[in-house]
């Protein structure tokens, strides 16, 4: 997902292909890049999955040590402006960021749910089937 703010920042969120990188400028600066899904195009044929869009980021200072704790599975929330910069005549766009969430591994809560049991396909329900709690004080019967 991503979004332009009323002051030109972008805000983006997504998952993480592989570990963020961490080095230092030649002037001796930190910084760290890593990439973001997020989002995919739709494909011209059914059958395919669509292209995946990506946007690469780039944190400097005390906010790329904490970037550089992002590592391959992890969904990330990233404020920032976006640079552009020429190389071999394309144009290469780049968050930088201003603010950094890190939500955790995506894979782990994916790997969690495949291994829950299914209880009930609710798509196939009717609404008999599920039973009334009553509550005689008005209070969240829970």
């Amino acid at each position: 997902m991503y979004s332009k703010l009323q002051d030109g920042s972008f805000i983006i969120s997504g998952f993480v292909a592989k570990d963020a990188e961490m080095k230092t400028s030649q002037n001796g600066k930190t910084y760290t890049k890593w990439g973001v899904k997020v989002g995919e195009k739709p494909s011209q044929n059914q059958n395919e999955r669509g292209e995946a869009i990506w946007t690469n980021c780039i944190a400097w200072h005390d906010m790329a040590r904490y970037a550089g704790q992002i590592k391959k599975g992890d969904a990330v929330m990233v404020v920032g402006r976006i640079e552009s910069s020429e190389y071999e005549g394309k144009t290469y766009k780049t968050l930088n960021a201003e603010f950094i969430s890190i939500m955790g591994k995506g894979t782990a809560t994916a790997q969690q749910q495949a291994a829950a049991p299914v209880t009930a396909n609710t798509a196939n329900m009717a609404y008999s089937d599920f039973e009334e709690i009553l509550g005689g004080d008005d209070s969240v019967p829970f």
